[in-house]
């Protein structure tokens, strides 16, 4: 053989040379055997692969190989195929170290963003007098309700949401048909509704804080989404605790995880269900309403314990029992009194406002009754309409609804009545406003995104909206009306 040609190495070198692959030759001779004076010398050639016996230019030494006879110097078999095994091992252990390594960089990162859901719903609204004194009739839970209104947007939300890491839930709802306000005849505004997020404190979320503005924890109807109530607008007596139902503050929530996932199917199936505000609830917050700036140094405590009752025949039944205490800063601005132009006074500190409440709900299975009472106090305008100072306050309302499922849709017929003596708290000069009304309705939900509702009001209320000199006081309205509203959620 010439050390100066290339060629390839065969099984036979004068007696025979070892024909195993050249990895398992390398582990051969790492076997502590000294390598002879007649052992032949590898190189490879970098740039043409070929392999030679002498070293050259751009060629690289493999290894030393001992030239060996049959029976001397070979390696068992059984070697053989465990060093080939071994090496079969490493290389695939090699190839899913690589696999996995490829699929962790293809594979996109999850985003905070990612955990963030979209929906909304809107309300549209037309309500016609039909008969009694429509040209004064006026209700606090529906700018809509006048003589001169036709159609209107009553809602307009968009919410986005999100359970974005383990620990934190984020919620936002803009109002995008805010106003028209007092004075002013422009509507469409955009206002904040929730902004708040859930600070869960176990892997269950059963203790969770919820910071930012969010609904007050009082009563049922308050916590109740418009896009779930059955009724047009929310009681009067129980809806002047917290008017637009929100405002800024810390409020804890509790109740087991069974229980959250229970509130969340009362509203899910239909049942017309409030929400998972917690088994117990206590918050506290400023209390001048929402988006309104803070008049006193003192803020509105809220507590609230409900629970959804499932009996053995699948029939829910919900109970509970709502407190709120604080001190709240009135508006007041000039009246004609017996000819001259009074503002009342009040203690510019706050007046007492606080009301206890109860609430029931037999959810509709066909069957359903619903009801919320409360008494308590809360700033008044005087008899004398001089001053405005707490007083006495009660109502509630009593609602029976049936739900009926069938091939054109769910169909449900309620009638609610309520009624209510005591502050309109949120009103200019928080004058008494003596409510009683009696509303039938249906609601008629041909598919999931799409509910229909037609409902007649006989109404009894006070416009607290306008202060009459000649009455010295502000006017008693009776009047009927003919409501429907359309509304769509996506």
């Amino acid at each position: 053989m010439q050390a100066s040609k290339s060629h390839t190495v065969k099984p036979y070198l004068g007696s025979r040379l070892k024909s195993s692959t050249l990895s398992i030759a390398i582990l051969a001779l790492l076997g502590g055997t000294t390598i002879p004076a007649h052992a032949i010398q590898l190189y490879v050639d970098t740039q043409t692969q070929q392999v030679f016996t002498s070293p050259g230019a751009n060629r690289i030494k493999l290894s030393e190989f001992e030239e060996v006879n049959e029976a001397v110097g070979k390696v068992p078999a059984e070697e053989v195929k465990a060093l080939e095994t071994k090496l079969r091992q490493k290389k695939k252990k090699a190839e899913l170290k690589a696999a996995e390594e490829l699929t962790a960089a293809l594979t996109p990162k999850e985003n905070w963003s990612d955990r963030i859901s979209l929906r909304g719903y809107s309300q549209l609204r037309y309500s016609q007098p039909i008969s009694g004194d429509s040209a004064n009739i006026a209700s606090p839970g529906d700018r809509f309700i006048s003589d001169n209104q036709n159609f209107g947007i009553r809602r307009a939300r968009v919410i986005l949401s999100g359970q974005v890491t383990d620990h934190l839930y984020v919620y936002i709802q803009p109002e995008f048909n805010s106003g028209p306000d007092a004075g002013d005849l422009q509507g469409g505004k955009v206002q904040l509704r929730d902004f708040y997020s859930d600070i869960s404190f176990d892997d269950k979320r059963e203790y969770r804080i919820r910071a930012g503005i969010s609904k007050v924890p009082y009563g049922f109807e308050i916590l109740q989404s418009s896009q779930n109530r059955l009724a047009m607008d929310r009681a009067d007596a129980v809806n002047i605790a917290s008017r637009d139902e929100r405002d800024m503050g810390l409020m804890f929530y509790w109740a087991p995880a069974h229980i959250r996932d229970r509130f969340r199917d009362l509203v899910r199936s239909g049942l017309k269900g409030s929400g998972d505000y917690g088994v117990f609830g206590l918050g506290v917050y400023n209390g001048q309403g929402l988006n309104r700036v803070e008049l006193n140094d003192n803020l509105h405590t809220a507590a609230r314990l409900t629970y959804p009752f499932k009996f053995d025949n699948g029939q829910f039944f919900e109970a509970g029992v709502s407190a709120l205490s604080g001190k709240y800063v009135p508006r007041s601005s000039a009246i004609s009194v017996g000819g001259a132009n009074v503002t009342p006074k009040f203690d510019s500190r706050g007046l007492r406002d606080e009301r206890v409440g109860l609430h029931a709900v037999l959810y509709p299975q066909p069957f359903g009754l619903q009801g919320e009472w409360n008494w308590g106090n809360s700033p008044q305008l005087s008899t004398d309409r001089k001053e405005i100072k707490s007083a006495t306050l009660n109502g509630g309302y009593v609602q029976a609804m049936y739900k009926l499922d069938n091939a054109f849709g769910s169909w449900m017929p309620y009638i609610k009545w309520q009624r209510y003596d005591g502050s309109e708290k949120f009103s200019t000069n928080t004058p008494k406003s003596h409510v009683r009304e009696t509303e039938i309705g249906v609601e008629w939900q041909p598919m999931p995104e799409l509910e229909l509702v037609l409902a007649y009001a006989n109404m009894d209320r006070t416009n607290v909206g306008t202060f009459v000199p000649a009455l010295n006081g502000y006017r008693q309205v009776k009047a009927d009306m003919l409501r429907a509203q359309l509304q769509w959620n996506f």
